[in-house]
């Protein structure tokens, strides 16, 4: 699957489902993406409508294929 790279195009909430995939916590996904754990609070809890903060939703984007590509041990897989 692919997500879109463009800031502009993310969904705030897709985001956090990927990062409740990873099993990672908000504090440590937040260190992990160079942000603020209210700047990552922020960004997740924006409703379709709404404008999020564009820097956030990059490094957010960039820190989930980052790690997704190489899976924390935090990550569960059930097959």
């Amino acid at each position: 699957m692919t997500f879109p790279t463009d800031p502009n195009r993310r969904q705030a909430k897709g985001d956090q489902n990927r990062r409740l995939a990873l099993g990672l916590e908000p504090d440590v996904f937040a260190r992990e993406a160079g942000v603020t754990l209210e700047q990552l609070r922020q960004y997740e809890l924006t409703s379709p409508d709404q404008d999020f903060d564009l820097e956030v939703a990059r490094r957010v984007g960039f820190t989930l294929e980052r790690l997704e590509a190489n899976p924390p041990a935090s990550q569960k897989v059930v097959n």
